[in-house]
């Protein structure tokens, strides 16, 4: 069945869906690319009790994932390295990625990794195209495919366009063999008892014209007398965001439970063969 798109806040369109159903919604991404669709809600990308499994793993801390942090201020960790905070080199962060990737597979019944049920289902998307690893620049190397991220209480993002992170040098070689539009999934474990929503806004860059509005020394820009097209999503469920081009932030989150996530960026390979994938 094909959904219906919907609105909200007045700007953000969006469609509605179960997993089963991407197939039938196989121009979701290219509608995204176009600017005439912004979001795609996917539900029941996993059951819950898999996410309730996956989430008692990760807080044993098993399997023992490379964990790396966001600035103090953001109350917030990784497993994976976030390629905005790698070393230039990359040198150490392509030794880990295999190692990373294999761990995060392992975590999911078998067959049903990140790469493989969130790849197949965001494929699915885009008409069939391969929602891959981004390939480093050597043989046999990848990008993590992801990263999975912790909230704590008091845990939050500030407002901020992805595309702005093609402008740091981790970048360099992503920039290379990849379009400058990113897109984003953010796929849920486990929801914040209070906040941790998915807060977009009416305020758009183009690719090309990102400037680095989240860097320690810029102020973004005050979404304070702003209404965000919020989203809660689920667990088991997925949000695929234009998130390269619409200003987005995460609220605050409440309680004692953690919001798990998992979050890959997203961009056509320069050859449009295949979309690269990192954390």
């Amino acid at each position: 069945m094909v959904a219906p798109v919907q609105e909200r806040a007045g700007f953000l369109r969006f469609i509605e869906i179960d997993a089963r159903d991407a197939p039938a919604h196989a121009d979701a991404f290219a509608e995204i690319r176009a600017g005439r669709l912004q979001a795609v809600v996917v539900h029941n990308v996993y059951d819950g009790g898999t996410m309730a499994a996956v989430v008692d793993r990760l807080e044993r801390h098993d399997p023992p994932l490379l964990k790396t942090w966001f600035p103090e201020q953001f109350h917030a960790w990784f497993y994976g390295q976030n390629l905005n905070m790698a070393h230039p080199s990359l040198t150490e962060y392509f030794g880990q990625a295999g190692q990373f990737n294999a761990q995060i597979d392992e975590l999911f019944p078998a067959g049903q990794g990140l790469a493989a049920r969130v790849g197949g289902i965001l494929a699915d998307l885009d008409d069939g195209r391969p929602f891959v690893a981004a390939p480093g620049p050597r043989p046999n190397e990848q990008y993590m495919f992801t990263t999975i991220r912790a909230h704590l209480d008091e845990g939050f993002l500030p407002p901020h366009f992805d595309n702005e992170q093609a402008l740091r040098p981790t970048y360099q070689h992503l920039h290379s063999i990849a379009e400058l539009h990113m897109t984003s999934y953010v796929l849920t474990f486990s929801a914040a008892e209070i906040g941790g929503t998915l807060d977009v806004y009416n305020i758009l860059c183009d690719p090309e014209s990102a400037t680095p509005i989240s860097h320690d020394r810029t102020r973004p820009p005050d979404v304070t007398q702003m209404t965000p097209a919020s989203f809660a999503i689920p667990a088991g469920s997925m949000i695929v965001l234009d998130s390269g081009r619409y200003l987005h932030s995460v609220s605050p989150v409440g309680g004692t439970r953690k919001r798990w996530t998992a979050c890959s960026f997203m961009s056509l390979s320069r050859g449009r063969e295949a979309t690269y994938c990192w954390g």
